[in-house]
């Protein structure tokens, strides 16, 4: 079971039809924020649960020298991003993280507004592990519903250039699909390490906390 006793969430035609409709021109502020961030110039990178691979475009141009793995789970969301992304440092692979069979490949790995969906949590944690070369990192990022309002605001665009969510249902959102710091403490970090990692902090990232796991 997922961390947030919710139901198992799939993403469809339907559903990513949508997904990509609505949710991923919203937070597209987010994306950019969260690809100026990766802190590789070189080397290759894993996204667990990558979707329609918007940030896999945004991190290859501006990374030339990484290569970049999106990994999902979803058929018609890996479709639609090989669709939109040319980019020769970017490669798209169907599957679950668990079952990846990746070892000791990556310098850095990272995922994006997932983790809260994942069933088997700590399995996936170990298999991050697995799939990092020694010395790298796994970075975390969950909508955060103790945000300040500004950082959230920052971190959205307006749908069709006018229509914004009221505040209220942005920390209701955050509430169902992300974390309090003291959920991260309570929920995450237990299992962090188990998993093996050495080093788990936690960072107020605009509207996200970005939890910082060190192989």
């Amino acid at each position: 079971m997922n961390l947030k006793g919710a139901a198992p969430e799939k993403f469809g035609a339907i559903k990513t039809f949508f997904y990509r409709l609505w949710a991923e021109p919203s937070i597209d502020p987010m994306h950019r924020r969260i690809a100026s961030e990766v802190p590789i110039e070189k080397g290759l990178l894993l996204d667990v649960g990558c979707g329609a691979g918007k940030l896999e475009r945004l991190i290859a141009a501006a990374r030339p020298n990484v290569g970049v793995v999106g990994l999902d789970s979803s058929e018609p969301m890996l479709s639609a991003a090989r669709k939109r992304t040319s980019a020769p440092n970017v490669e798209f692979r169907l599957g679950t993280i668990e079952e990846s069979g990746f070892s000791r490949e990556f310098d850095f790995a990272l995922t994006v507004l997932s983790f809260h969906h994942w069933e088997e949590p700590g399995d996936g944690l170990r298999a991050v592990y697995r799939a990092l070369a020694p010395g790298g990192s796994f970075w975390i990022y969950e909508l955060d519903p103790e945000a300040p309002s500004t950082a959230i605001r920052r971190d959205r665009a307006a749908l069709w250039g006018f229509l914004t969510l009221p505040m209220a249902m942005q920390r209701a959102m955050a509430r169902d699909h992300g974390f309090t710091a003291t959920q991260v403490d309570e929920l995450v970090r237990p299992l962090a390490e188990k998993s093996g990692f050495g080093g788990f902090r936690v960072t107020r990232a605009g509207s996200t906390l970005r939890l910082e796991l060190q192989r």
